[in-house]
Parts: structure tokens; C-alpha cells; sequence
């Protein structure tokens, strides 16, 4: 198998990475960052820093425009102006020759605080009586909330509640749970980092560990009010994403920094800062009430969510900033009612962004572990349940949805025959527990230009490579369409001057969106008459939507003197059509479900009092090779996908069902449920004592 096409610069240390941008002249900037939850800025005392080696200046929220950005909600300022949000906002920029110098001279930077009434709670926080995170949210440029809405970020609300009610009130059996997940950060080993410059023209230039670049060039532009033109993403080498890089972060910043000091400055966060203020997964509290009658039959659903989206609404992207797959509960069934609301809470905490699916990790855990429940109080088999009421093909999802097809139960079934059961050790129970959970697969649109080569052709593209193997998939579907061998193309990422558009990498929508442009450059490039290049802009495909089923099954050993877990394997059934990149599919799969592990049984930022505890990578659990469990997975081949390359989701699927399907292993081997994220040794034990 041909090697990756970053392979070769990423083991070498050639890749270029934003820490390792160098530009001449170029300063450095640290930050100083807010130690309360809320608090009053009374005065900065930056004397004792300006006299230190090697600073050049330093600068706050009074000494710029206050302007204010956001991916789609523009309510992030530069720096903090008056009034400080979050425990970890910035307040003050130190700018210096040296890295080591800047951040010397911003721990001599003293600020006067007034600590202000903070609210830390979610359901606190939507009490009209709690103290306003924002006095008017709904004043923002792009905010979704309107006058009378009390700390509200955003609300989503779907079908029903009167006939969702009515459903519950004639089934024969119904539980009615409440399911609550932790702040987690997506894990990324590269911290947050970018290099400003402005030229004499004028033009802003940036390096950054954003997926998105044609999302930060608007988003940037927007909060400077100036044309996109104006502003020119420059490529580097992502060091991880999962969501966590798509906002403009510290751009502004480091921009009004390179304003004010004509030269070049770089931010790159230290892990601790990183884990402390970026943007990490919403907190849930979802509670589920789910109905079936006497054969096990599904008849109603109703979902409340309530997210913690912090601070700030900034670093979430989508027209409703409500994380889809919140507010989307029992998806993959046929259920006759359904009433579905999430809501987006302000509070004084970090700011929430997106995280690998965002939203649906924590709505499934909510409701396949609800499923389950109802399944033991009916007395049916947690896998029946299931296999009774999946949609097939045809059939409409609670939400309206006509899939092209629904493979549920076919994944299922390949699920339970590739199930063996393993052993435990002595004092240990055996339990297997089963969730599912099915993705759609989205269109994108991008934008490539092939140019001719000596010995093939060189492809430009628009979006990075963040680490999941897009540009490989670039050159291995071009070399196929074209008949040549994969060494004969090469593929480079430009600038967001030189090509129209990219929607960027995320969503599981870069493999079909590079489908259809794979489709059109061959087309064109073939149908040339002369050695010229060949520019393609492709827009986002419609029709009826395809998706894409995951069935989990864990299996776990319990300890009932102690409440210990051991996760023995997590099995994975995914609903494929064609596999382009073997190797990189199993890694996407296998990747995921650590990641679920993660999410379910180890990881928790532990705020407290608005403040994040586990700040480093000490004391944030990421699952390694000596935590994770064993992975199979099986591939359902035969499905019907997107583009010329066939293809349907597969990053953002096997991260999702995991905590549940953990979570009601747990129960099936002890009858002890944990409804509360992450599944610890503590919580099992718990648990155990309250049987």
C-alpha cells in the first residue's frame, strides 16, 4: 500500500506545524488570563512587565477597538473589556522578543478585580433570577436568541410535547431518567497556536491550526469589517482537531498585536491554557422519557436537554448553535411521537466549541441507556427491543427523514454473529451491553485546480490535512479515475488566495465532498486540449439523505467489591458503501472508539466553582494504549453512498454509541445502572449499594 502523502514530512520532522513558523522579524506574545469566574476590571498594572528584558509592549482590552468575533454568534472580544466572563479569559497581551519573555513578563502584570455574583449551574443560569452573563445576547451580530430570553445561548425544539405526553400516558411500560455528562476536551496534542502579520498594504496574514480556512478568512474579515480579500489563511500541518480548531481563537488577538507592533506575532498556548480556556465539549444534563406498549413496541419519546455552552457563544458554527444530534432523540427508531428540546445555556464557565459529533455522544448515551431501561422494565431483551423497532427502508425517522437506505438491523445482526463472549477473572462479572446510533452523511462543496507535471499532475487544494488522511484520499481517487500510479500525483494545499472556496474538514463531509470533485476534475482533465490547468468548484450535493449505522457492543468485567470496570473489547458494526483508504477507514473506526472510551469511562475537565481542575495532561485522563480495551470491527459492505467515490460518514460514528453501550454493560452485569459520566469505580460502587 502506497504510504500517506504527510507521512513522509511528518516522520522526518519537515511538517510544518504553526509553533514552527518563523517570519522575519517576528515577536512573541503570552497571555494574562482572569482567576474568577466573573469579575469587574478595576485597573492594570503593567509597569512592572513593560521594564523587563526584551518586551516590546503590552496591551488590554481598553487599548483596542472593541470588536468581537465568532464563528457564527460574534460575541468573543479581543480581550476582555470591563468585565471578565470565565476563570481564564484573556485580559492583557504581552508582546516580546522571546516566548520565555513575554510569558515572565505577563506573571508581572497585576490586575485589580471587583469579583462579581457569577452563575455556574445550567439550570441555575436559566433562572430569571440568576445573575445576566450578558445583559443583551440577542444584541450580537448572528445571535439566535431574542429580548426576554434569560442567559440563553440558543433553544432547538422539535415536534410535539402534547402527543409525545398523550403516547407515554397509554404505554404499558415507561421510564422516565435523567442522563448527565461531563466538560471534556478533545484531546488534541497540538496546542492552540497562530502567527499574525500585516503587510505594508494592509493585508492580514495568517498561519493557524484552524480546519477551516475559508471559514476563518470570513470570520475574520467579518469582525474587521473588511473584505475576505483582505485576508489571506496561510497552510500549515494540523496536530489534531476533533472539532476543537475551527473558531478564530486567538487570531484576532495576535492580528491587533501585529497592528500595534508592526511586526509578525505568534501565540501558541501551553497545554495548561489550552485545557484551561480553548473550547471543549458541552456538559449535558438530558432527561429522557420513553414509552412502549405490552410487545415492546416503541410509541413515544420526550427528550430535555440542557447544554452548558459557558461564556461565550463564539465557538460553535451552525445557524441554531445548538450542537446537532442534541436535540435528536431515538433517531434511529420507528416512533410514532416524539417531542425533542435542547437548550443552550450562558453561564461563567469556559466557553463550549465542538467536539467529534458534536452533541450526539451525550444525547445517545442518554437514550440508548433509557432504552435499555425500558427494555429490563418490559421485560424484553435489550437487543429485541432494538431489532423490533430499527427503521428499515422506507420508513420515515421521528425527525422526517427518508433515508436512501436503513441498515440497522443489518448491522445489528453482523454485530451479534461476530460476538464472542470473553472470559473474567475471579471476583469479576461478565456483562455486555448494545447501542446504536446512525449518522448522516453530508454533501460539501470545495474547490481544486490540477496543474500538469513532468511525471503526472500536481493538485491544489483548499482544505488541510488535519491528520485523518484527506490529501491521501485526494491523490489515491485521482490516480484511480485517472489510471495513473498513485507517485504521479501530488498534492499540495494553497492559500485561501489562490483558489474560490472549501467548506473545511469536518462534519464527515471531506470523503464525499472530494468524491464529487474527484468526478468533475476527471471529467475536465480529460476532456483538455492543450497543457492548461484545470480549476473545479463543486457545490453541495442534495437529494434524499444517506446515512450510516454504528451498533456497539462492549463487553466488561466488574468487580462488585470495589466497583472497578474493566472494558474487555468494544465491538463495532458499521454500515459501509465503498472503503477508499482501508487502513485509513480502520483507523477512523478503531480511533473513534477510544475516543468513546475516553468520553465514557475516564475523561472529565472537573470544573468546580468555574474553575477547571484537571489543567494538565496529568490530570486529564486521555485513554492510552495501556487503558483501551480490545477493538473488532466488522464492515457491513454493500451500502449505497455519495459521489463518484461511493462513500458514506465513518469518522464521527464509532465515538458516539460507546458510553452507552458501556454503561449498559455495567448494568447487564450487575443491575446497577450509572447515569452520571464518566463511569468510575466510585460511581459502580455507588451503584452497587443502591440496588
Amino acid at each position: 500500500m502506497t504510504a500517506r502523502v504527510d507521512a513522509a514530512d511528518k516522520v522526518s520532522g519537515r511538517a510544518v506545524f504553526t509553533a514552527d513558523v518563523r517570519r522575519p522579524g517576528m515577536y512573541h506574545a503570552a497571555v494574562v488570563r482572569c482567576p474568577h469566574p466573573r469579575a469587574r476590571i478595576q485597573a492594570v498594572d503593567a509597569r512592572a512587565a513593560l521594564a523587563m528584558p526584551g518586551v516590546i509592549t503590552v496591551l488590554t482590552g481598553a487599548d483596542l477597538p472593541e470588536r468581537r468575533f465568532g464563528r457564527r454568534v460574534r460575541d468573543l472580544p479581543t480581550l476582555a473589556r470591563d468585565e471578565a466572563r470565565f476563570c481564564g479569559e484573556r485580559v492583557a497581551a504581552v508582546v516580546a522578543e522571546s516566548r520565555q519573555q513575554a510569558e515572565r513578563a505577563a506573571a508581572r502584570v497585576v490586575v485589580e478585580y471587583v469579583q462579581l455574583p457569577a452563575v455556574l449551574d445550567t439550570l441555575a443560569a436559566l433562572d430569571p433570577g440568576s445573575p445576566a452573563v450578558h445583559p443583551d445576547p440577542w444584541s450580537y451580530p448572528g445571535a439566535v436568541t431574542g429580548p426576554g430570553t434569560h442567559n440563553q445561548q440558543a433553544r432547538v425544539e422539535h415536534g410535539s410535547r402534547e402527543e409525545a405526553e398523550a403516547a407515554l400516558a397509554s404505554a404499558a411500560f415507561a421510564v422516565d431518567r435523567t442522563y448527565t455528562t461531563p466538560t471534556v476536551h478533545q484531546g488534541y496534542i497540538e496546542p492552540q497556536a497562530v502567527v499574525a502579520e500585516v503587510d505594508p498594504a494592509g493585508t492580514i496574514h495568517v498561519w493557524m491550526a484552524n480546519k477551516s480556512p475559508y471559514a476563518l478568512r470570513r470570520q475574520l474579515a467579518e469582525g474587521f469589517g473588511l473584505d475576505p480579500a483582505a485576508v489571506v489563511v496561510h497552510p500549515v500541518a494540523i496536530g489534531g482537531d476533533f472539532g476543537g480548531k475551527g473558531s478564530p481563537m486567538d487570531a484576532p488577538l495576535c492580528i491587533e498585536l501585529a497592528r500595534a507592533v508592526g511586526r509578525p506575532v505568534r501565540l501558541v498556548l501551553r497545554h495548561p491554557e489550552d485545557l484551561l480556556a480553548a473550547n471543549p465539549r458541552h456538559p449535558s444534563r438530558v432527561r429522557i422519557r420513553v414509552g412502549c406498549d405490552a410487545s415492546g413496541r416503541l410509541l413515544g419519546v420526550c427528550s430535555d436537554a440542557v447544554l452548558d455552552g459557558g461564556a461565550y457563544a463564539g465557538f460553535k458554527p451552525i445557524p441554531t448553535v445548538v450542537p446537532h444530534g442534541a436535540e435528536e432523540a431515538g433517531r434511529s427508531y420507528r416512533i410514532a411521537a416524539v417531542h425533542s428540546l435542547a437548550t443552550v445555556a450562558y453561564t461563567n464557565t469556559v466557553p463550549r466549541g465542538h467536539m467529534r459529533a458534536p452533541g450526539a455522544p451525550q444525547a445517545v448515551f442518554a437514550f440508548e441507556s433509557a432504552l435499555d431501561e425500558l427494555a429490563r422494565a418490559a421485560g424484553v431483551d435489550p437487543l429485541e427491543m432494538r431489532r423490533r423497532n430499527l427503521l428499515v427502508t422506507g420508513e420515515a425517522n421521528p425527525y422526517g427523514d427518508v433515508y436512501v437506505e436503513a441498515r440497522g438491523r443489518e448491522t445489528l445482526e453482523a454485530a451479534l454473529a461476530a460476538y464472542r463472549p470473553l472470559g473474567v477473572g475471579p471476583g469479576e462479572r461478565h456483562g455486555v451491553g448494545v447501542a446504536l446510533y446512525d449518522r448522516q452523511t453530508p454533501g460539501g462543496s470545495t474547490s481544486l485546480r490540477l496543474l500538469p507535471a513532468p511525471e503526472g499532475l500536481v493538485v491544489e487544494v483548499g482544505f488541510p490535512e488535519q491528520g485523518s488522511g484527506t490529501h491521501t484520499v485526494v491523490r489515491d481517487g485521482l490516480a484511480r479515475a485517472l489510471s495513473l500510479p498513485a507517485d504521479a500525483v501530488s498534492v499540495r494545499q494553497v492559500p485561501t488566495a489562490d483558489l474560490p472556496h472549501d467548506d473545511g474538514v469536518g462534519g464527515s463531509r471531506v470523503t464525499s465532498s472530494i468524491s464529487s470533485a474527484i468526478a468533475k476534475a476527471t471529467e475536465a482533465w480529460e476532456s483538455r486540449t492543450g497543457d492548461e490547468a484545470v480549476l473545479v468548484v463543486t457545490e453541495r450535493e442534495q437529494g434524499r439523505p444517506v446515512t450510516s449505522y454504528c451498533v456497539q457492543l462492549a463487553q466488561v468485567a466488574v468487580d462488585e467489591e470495589s466497583g472497578r470496570v474493566r472494558v474487555l473489547e468494544v465491538l463495532t458494526a458499521v454500515d459501509v458503501a465503498q472503503v477508499v483508504n482501508g487502513r485509513a477507514h480502520r483507523m477512523q473506526l478503531d480511533g473513534a472508539a477510544a475516543m468513546g472510551y475516553g468520553f465514557a469511562c475516564l475523561e472529565d475537565l472537573d470544573l468546580r466553582e468555574g474553575q477547571v481542575w484537571a489543567a494538565t495532561l496529568g490530570d486529564y485522563r486521555l485513554p492510552t494504549s495501556a487503558d483501551v480495551p480490545r477493538f473488532t470491527t466488522v464492515l457491513v459492505d454493500g451500502g449505497r453512498g455519495l459521489g463518484a467515490l461511493d462513500v458514506k460518514s465513518a469518522g464521527e460514528l464509532a465515538n458516539v454509541p460507546t458510553a452507552a453501550a458501556i454503561a449498559n454493560a455495567v448494568a447487564a452485569a450487575t443491575g446497577a445502572r450509572v447515569r452520571d459520566l464518566p463511569i468510575t469505580a466510585e460511581r459502580v460502587f455507588r451503584a452497587l449499594a443502591g440496588r
